[in-house]
């Protein structure tokens, strides 16, 4: 069989995953890359944007753009039966929670998280995109632009596959044992301060939460930050008790004013993931609710 796919990347207008803004498709056929395509979403959240900072989209782009139902229909006529390949779990995440705010039946797509295979295939200290890409000495490209991202996405799939002898993206996956993804995972998880819970040696790594390092800030409504931590532990995360080079997911709580520095409107934590991610690092900020729907996954 050839090596059909379609590699998918999702930009959000803010701290909810069901707020895209942005989708980017590149088509591979028989083992090359077809065409990449990308256009603006109008989000199903509204129009909130806090992400502009990251990848420059706002309401001028966003202005008279696709709804997501008319994406999806987009999408699904690209993929045409082909499975989906993304740069982490993020992007099906923003595919559920759309889905779910929008009230709209899931297209049944076969997803594949690059990110994965990439950890297991190459012995790197970083994972971020751009940084792979660097690696396997391919063109740097515009990191957040969504057909940018996805044709980066594809063609680290495809030196994968190639340099591990994969003829189809089922045989890419399975070329990658379930619990070496396990084993991977905790050398990095279980390197942390003996007060915070450690990551269960027997989540399911399939878990949308399985391998992130997480970090809470604010007060949640739902757990304690206690019950919160051992929540995602239990799921296979490891906990950060502050927000560093290594975290992977900041979720937002209330905060209160008064702990806030002078002027600011969100507290260091989140100020400190932002400059990361501006700064290439592969962190998502999440508010509470979105958080909620990661966890019934």
């Amino acid at each position: 069989m050839p090596l059909n796919f379609v590699s998918i990347d999702f930009e959000t207008a803010n701290f909810d995953r069901a707020s895209v803004c942005a989708v980017g498709l590149t088509k591979v056929v028989d083992g090359r890359v077809s065409s990449t395509e990308s256009w603006f979403v109008t989000p199903p959240t509204g129009l909130d944007f806090t992400n502009t900072y990251l990848h420059g989209i706002g309401l001028e782009q966003v202005s008279g753009a696709p709804s997501w139902q008319e994406s999806l229909q987009r999408i699904s006529q690209v993929a045409d039966g082909d499975p989906l390949i993304a740069y982490s779990p993020f992007d099906k995440g923003v595919y559920n929670a759309a889905n779910n705010l929008t009230g709209t039946p899931s297209s049944d797509f076969a997803f594949f998280d690059a990110l994965a295979i990439v950890r297991h295939h190459c012995q790197l200290p970083s994972h971020k995109l751009p940084l792979v890409i660097a690696h396997f000495g391919l063109a740097g490209f515009d990191h957040h632009e969504a057909g940018a991202d996805s044709l980066a996405c594809a063609q680290i799939t495809l030196r994968v596959a190639q340099e591990r002898g994969a003829g189809t993206v089922e045989e890419l996956w399975a070329s990658v044992p379930a619990r070496d993804k396990v084993r991977a995972t905790r050398s990095r998880i279980y390197q942390k301060k003996a007060d915070l819970p450690q990551a269960s040696a027997v989540a399911d790594p399939h878990h949308p939460l399985f391998g992130e390092v997480i970090c809470f800030s604010g007060d949640l409504d739902s757990y304690t930050r206690s019950e919160a931590q051992n929540l995602v532990a239990s799921f296979g995360a490891a906990v950060s008790g502050n927000v560093t080079k290594k975290t992977s997911l900041v979720v937002m709580g209330g905060f209160d004013p008064a702990t806030l520095r002078v002027g600011a409107t969100l507290s260091s934590k989140i100020q400190r993931a932002q400059e990361l991610a501006v700064a290439g690092q592969s962190i998502e900020i999440v508010t509470e609710q979105t958080f909620l729907e990661i966890l019934t996954f």
